[in-house]
């Protein structure tokens, strides 16, 4: 049976939060829709799922796919050494790294191509939902390309207690604390 490893991104393989680095730069350009939705967050007039969907569908508008690469690129140079020494060392020849992130695919997929690894981060689906891959969505996602009777669960890492239950469904899971 194929074994398999999950890990987060922000706050874990990254030692911060992407979503929100990409969200300040858009607050610096005075990009007015994300300030809008940014302070409708503030004042939870949005839900963290409503803010999230409202931010990526207007940057997803806004940029192309190249533009994401290169925020992916940046990014990769601030992995956390431990974090991907942990992974090789779980990694054998039939292992398969997954990367899952609430952040916006858009950019997430770079990394993961950039890594070697497969996964994903919160996309659109083909009918225009919004599939926020935070805490459960992460859980469904599994499930549906990755069914626990068809592989080996082996290592999850994640720092959000959103993923607690999917750490839970490892052989070995890790808490991440991020230095």
């Amino acid at each position: 049976m194929r074994k398999i490893n999950v890990i987060d991104l922000d706050k874990t393989l990254l030692p911060y939060d992407s979503f929100r680095i990409l969200i300040k730069n858009e607050i610096f350009k005075l990009n007015l829709k994300i300030v809008f939705y940014s302070i409708c967050r503030v004042f939870r007039l949005y839900s963290g799922d409503l803010y999230k969907q409202k931010v990526i569908s207007s940057l997803l508008r806004k940029y192309s796919d190249s533009f994401y690469k290169e925020f992916a690129l940046n990014l990769y140079k601030d992995l956390d050494e431990k974090v991907l020494l942990k992974v090789q060392q779980e990694t054998k020849e039939n292992t398969l790294n997954i990367l899952l992130s609430a952040s916006p695919n858009a950019y997430v997929k770079h990394l993961i191509e950039k890594l070697g690894w497969i996964g994903s981060g919160s996309y659109f689906d083909e009918n225009s939902n919004f599939i926020h891959l935070h805490g459960k969505g992460k859980i469904l996602w599994l499930e549906e390309n990755f069914n626990i009777k068809s592989f080996n669960y082996n290592l999850a890492i994640s720092d959000s207690p959103s993923d607690y239950n999917l750490l839970n469904q490892f052989n070995k899971s890790i808490k991440w604390i991020s230095a």
